[in-house]
């Protein structure tokens, strides 16, 4: 989009579909499915290509929705000037014959993620591919803040000012971020309480207590396999899934199997869903009587290539874990998806709410929509239910994330030196890649939690080319993991 709008003579990003091209049909069991290639025995077919739309065949909205709004909207803004009283933007007429007569503009202020001042600005009226300016003025809803020991970002809105014939006052025409002070990381730090004991018992397997956490290692396996607050199981094994395991897979999306289904197809050559897991390691020390490290070092071997991941645990006598996860490649790998750790948690702790991209899902090359700030959800709801089951869900630029209870009781990640990607989901990646239409999805017996340290990029191979290299995962780059898990009571 960046290179569509850099001269006025460019022209692309064209939609094929405005929607899916699906077919509703009930199942004997009552449940609908929305129907496509070779569910109705026609040979050949090209299962899924005809559900490329941008809104869903039932004419609902989804993620790819908002994101063309966002790329479309009539109005792009961009900040010329900011001495810490008042904003200043530039505002670019993309209308074609009006000016923006119709419109009215609109600011939310965001402190530390929450919103805490908003107002009106008065727009200037460009013609038809020209810009103005336009003036925010937050002398007094900055006056109170050392904003550079906040993160500070303004939203902005393009609104409807009467009512049109295709929307109602007050309908959000464009809309924008704007970063005013990124202290993101900065200000979701919780400190560690000094003092309290490190308690280390070797059995069977390994359990290391402090405060009111407790977890327990396989040595054999080099695997963490529960995490308990008190009487609150965390993570844990539920059925055959294991509490903690690396990842380097993702349910393939609409665009990693079409045109061409490249990538699709190198996953599953290379067995990345099904890696065959060596342990290789696993070692503690004390460092200090209020503080143990624990090491563990595994091999995810594929069918031409391996990933050596390091796992280190830091536990402190209140509790707090750090976690930190590096990785290193052998042999030959294709594009991977992902690179992280899913945690098998409790089926309980189904809210969550988290300080990052939101509210709808963001991927590295999907996120103009979207913006940085403190959102909460449900767990159910937040998988996007796309006829052909695949990945979602995924959020970026996450710097905290709470996983709760009914209670309001449960865990709080909190990033170290970098923010890290996550879902939360009631479906393993697993699950979502074989099975072949949404009607058929159960939700499993435990709530899935993903932190990756890299994403790649959902590119447009629907129906043109693949991810860009700068949305794809540098295997000659170094990645790492590192967050902290404390617990959590809501207050």
């Amino acid at each position: 989009w960046d290179e569509i709008y850099s001269h006025p003579r460019m022209l692309g990003g064209f939609i094929w579909d405005w929607c899916d091209q699906g077919i509703a049909r009930l199942l004997p069991n009552g449940r609908m499915q929305m129907a496509y290639g070779g569910d109705f025995g026609d040979q050949p077919n090209l299962k899924a290509f005809c559900m490329n739309g941008v809104i869903f065949a039932d004419r609902s909205y989804g993620p790819k929705y908002d994101e063309v709004k966002r790329v479309y909207q009539p109005v792009y803004m961009q900040m010329t000037w900011f001495d810490g009283q008042e904003c200043r933007l530039s505002l670019m007429n993309h209308n074609h014959h009006t000016g923006f007569e119709l419109y009215e503009g609109a600011w939310r202020l965001a402190i530390d993620g929450r919103i805490a001042h908003e107002g009106d600005f008065a727009l200037p009226n460009p013609k038809p591919g020209e810009s103005g300016l336009a003036t925010v003025d937050l002398r007094q809803a900055l006056s109170k803040y050392d904003i550079d020991e906040h993160d500070v970002r303004l939203n902005v809105e393009i609104r409807l000012k009467e009512d049109a014939p295709w929307a109602k006052r007050g309908h959000v025409v464009a809309h924008d971020q704007l970063m005013l002070r990124d202290r993101q990381l900065k200000v979701v730090q919780r400190t560690i309480k000094s003092g309290g004991a490190v308690a280390v018992s070797e059995g069977s397997s390994l359990t290391v207590r402090a405060g009111s956490t407790t977890l327990t290692f396989d040595r054999d396996k080099a695997r963490l396999t529960g995490l308990k607050y008190g009487n609150q199981t965390i993570f844990a094994a539920v059925d055959t899934l294991p509490a903690t395991t690396f990842s380097a897979f993702r349910a393939p999306t609409d665009n990693d199997r079409s045109f061409g289904n490249w990538l699709a197809k190198d996953w599953t050559k290379h067995g990345m869903a099904n890696p065959t897991v060596q342990p290789l390691d696993f070692k503690w020390k004390r460092v200090a009587s209020d503080r143990v490290e624990l090491t563990a070092e595994e091999r995810y071997a594929y069918a031409e290539g391996a990933i050596r991941v390091k796992s280190l645990y830091t536990v402190y006598g209140d509790g707090t874990v750090d976690f930190e996860q590096r990785y290193a490649f052998e042999g030959t790998l294709p594009e991977l998806p992902c690179l992280g750790m899913v945690f098998t948690a409790d089926k309980g702790l189904s809210n969550l709410a988290w300080f990052g991209r939101g509210p709808m899902e963001s991927y590295p090359d999907r996120l103009k929509a979207t913006r940085i700030g403190r959102f909460s959800s449900h767990v159910a709801s937040q998988y996007t239910h796309y006829p052909r089951p695949q990945d979602s869900g995924n959020k970026e630029s996450v710097s905290e994330l709470t996983l709760t209870n009914k209670q309001g009781v449960g865990v709080v990640i909190t990033a170290l030196e970098k923010p890290f990607s996550a879902k939360v989901l009631p479906y393993t990646a697993q699950q979502l890649a074989t099975t072949t239409h949404d009607c058929f999805l159960e939700e499993l017996p435990a709530t899935i939690l993903t932190l990756d340290a890299a994403v790649l990029g959902l590119g447009n191979s629907s129906c043109g080319p693949g991810v860009l290299k700068k949305y794809a995962i540098d295997k000659h780059q170094e990645h790492v993991l590192k967050v902290r898990f404390q617990p959590y009571k809501a207050k």
